[in-house]
């Protein structure tokens, strides 16, 4: 484990420290008056503390690449969602063993992203307004959770099935 930490020092910087990122967020929220988006929530972690120099030139390059996608992708349009999971995903990055950048690694977020690509019902979620009082990031953490479990009943029924079928073929 210190090898690839060693090896890839970049990957695990950000300035929060061991307040979770949802600790972050309500700060954030208290300071700003409105929820933060989640390109706020990422700056005010991945600054360093009182600049507003980025940590790392990977923290830099993804939060500019979503900050001009976002602004294409919703041109014209009054307000933006707190985050756009698919944009976001172009932005930083595939997700790698089951992370996405920016998410910190205390969340398996990877099912969430793969299946918003094919399916709306994952991004509805994240598609609430900026500024809109009715979702909090608590909210919003609490609906990738509550994803991330039922997606993780589904995998284990799926693979249990399989592994079924397969004993049931090898015996026959």
């Amino acid at each position: 484990m210190k090898v690839n930490r060693a090896a890839n020092p970049e990957a695990n910087m950000h300035t929060s420290g061991s307040v979770s990122f949802v600790t972050h967020q309500s700060r954030l929220e208290k300071e700003l008056k409105w929820p933060p988006t989640f390109q706020e929530a990422f700056d005010k972690t991945h600054k360093k503390n009182g600049t507003d120099q980025y940590i790392s030139d990977r923290a830099r390059e993804v939060a500019e690449s979503y900050s001009q996608q976002m602004t294409e992708k919703y041109a014209g349009e009054e307000e933006q969602p707190q985050l756009d999971p698919e944009v976001w995903v172009a932005a930083s990055g595939a997700p790698k063993k089951g992370h996405v950048y920016g998410f910190g690694h205390s969340m398996d977020t990877s099912r969430v992203f793969s299946g918003a690509s094919s399916s709306t019902s994952h991004t509805s979620a994240f598609s609430t307004q900026a500024g809109a009082p009715s979702t909090s990031p608590s909210e919003v953490m609490g609906f990738i959770a509550d994803t991330i479990s039922s997606l993780e009943s589904r995998l284990a029924q799926t693979m249990e099935t399989r592994m079924v079928q397969t004993l049931e073929t090898r015996l026959v």
